[in-house]
Order: structure tokens, then C-alpha cells, then sequence
């Protein structure tokens, strides 16, 4: 009896442990994986397969959007090729780091642009992901230097459309 006592008790704890400890190991695996997703597949100019990464939203980033999935696919891929158009494209990234804060994750990275011909080190850019449907991805980047317009093509932002 006490070692079937002990037995429970153990399951008990393991149990309580996994319930209060796997959600938030949930969302930062899934958020790892949107952020390397994006970025690897940008890399490999694989935008439409990038762009399922993507948390796209065009009003506040908590409701709905109102612009169909396909719609922004298109608009988000035509950002990003016109920008690579301008000289201006992602190669490589370092230094991912994905954690969470209070329940949310946020996370950094380097990345290294081709601009003009030129390698620029874009360092400490900060990731904000956004849950819908129960799966976190990659919807924003802000670099803290100054606004630069690969920030605007490659985050999931859209204009609302009047």
C-alpha cells in the first residue's frame, strides 16, 4: 500500500509539472520554428512557403484580419521580391534566441542583409510573434536603429483597406 501511495503521488507531481511546464515549452518551440521558418525560406527566396510563418494582421494585431489569407500572401511575397528588386535582401542570420515573458515569447536575432551590394549586420533585432488558432508565428521585426524598409516587407503588418 505505501508503495502504491508513493506511486501516485509521483504521477501526481509529474503530471502537475508537465501541465504547468509544457504550454510554455509548446510556445516557444513553435515560435523557434516560425522564426527559423521564415527566415530560412527568405533566405532560399521560397517566399510562399515564408509566408506560412507569417503572422499577418491589418487592424490591431489581436483581432482578425480582414484581408483573406491569399490575399495577403500575395501582397506580402510582391513586398518582399520588390525589395530584393531594390538590392535589398536577407542572406544569412545569427544569434536566434526565442524565450518567454510572462507567457509570451519575444526573442532577438542578427540578421545579415545585402544591401546594394554591401553585407549590413542588422544586431539585437527584436521578434514579435502573434498566436491565432492556437499555432504562435513570426509577426514583426523593429530594429532598434531607425526604421528601415525591410522591417515593413518582411513583417506580417498590412495597411487596412478602406
Amino acid at each position: 500500500m505505501k508503495k502504491m501511495t508513493t506511486i501516485i503521488i509521483s504521477v501526481g507531481v509529474i503530471g502537475l509539472l508537465g501541465f504547468t511546464f509544457l504550454p510554455g515549452f509548446i510556445d516557444n518551440i513553435q515560435s523557434r520554428s516560425a522564426a527559423k521558418g521564415l527566415l530560412d525560406n527568405v533566405i532560399n527566396q521560397d517566399y510562399g512557403d515564408a509566408f506560412e510563418s507569417v503572422y499577418f494582421f491589418d487592424k490591431a494585431s489581436d483581432l482578425k484580419p480582414t484581408i483573406p489569407h491569399e490575399d495577403a500572401k500575395k501582397k506580402w511575397v510582391e513586398r518582399v521580391t520588390d525589395l530584393r528588386e531594390q538590392g535589398v535582401y536577407l542572406v544569412d542570420y545569427n544569434h536566434l534566441r526565442v524565450r518567454l515573458d510572462d507567457s509570451y515569447p519575444k526573442g532577438t536575432v542578427d540578421l545579415v542583409f545585402m544591401e546594394n551590394g554591401k553585407k549590413e549586420i542588422k544586431e539585437d533585432v527584436s521578434l514579435w510573434f502573434g498566436s491565432r488558432d492556437g499555432t504562435w508565428k513570426l509577426g514583426d521585426f523593429h530594429y532598434h536603429k531607425n526604421d528601415e524598409d525591410w522591417e515593413e516587407a518582411l513583417s506580417g503588418r498590412f495597411k487596412e483597406e478602406n
